[in-house]
């Protein structure tokens, strides 16, 4: 039996290179000849050029969408962009308000925002309009000693 096997090995071995000799290309050729098959004939020039034009104009399309594509994306960043620099320039304008508004608070005597707050905690039933006015009389006697005070120190 041992002999069988190795028999069957062979034949297989035979038989995978005999078929790959057949499938060669130049048996291919040899069979084609002895037996009067012509080969496929190539395909004419113009026709290969025809078909190499078709795909570089569709190829051309695509990129030209993709740069479209590419171009919208960058005008939609550079839109947002402008967006947040107008942002950030008025923060920056905010930011400089506020800072002034601090100073002018941080200059305004120990006395009358005492006496400010006295006025918030006693309770008292005043009017509103009183009260605003007694403090925008506060605030205005305020500036006028600072700016006094500046002319003065220079």
């Amino acid at each position: 039996m041992g002999i069988d096997v190795l028999l069957s090995l062979a034949a297989g071995i035979v038989s995978a290179l005999a078929g790959g000799v057949v499938a060669s290309d130049v048996v291919m050729k040899l069979a084609r000849q002895l037996l009067g098959i012509r080969p496929p004939p190539e395909k004419p020039y113009s026709e290969r050029l025809a078909e190499l034009t078709a795909s570089l104009a569709k190829s051309s399309r695509e990129v030209d969408s993709v740069l479209a594509e590419l171009a919208h994306v960058a005008r939609e960043r550079t839109d947002a962009v402008r967006k947040l620099e107008t942002e950030l320039g008025t923060l920056e304008g905010r930011e400089q308000e506020l800072k002034q508004r601090i100073d002018a608070l941080e200059k305004t005597p120990l006395p009358v925002a005492e006496h400010f707050a006295k006025l918030i905690e006693s309770g008292e039933k005043r009017s509103a309009r009183r009260d605003y006015g007694l403090f925008g009389a506060g605030v205005l006697v305020t500036t006028v000693v600072a700016i006094v005070i500046q002319l003065v120190a220079h």
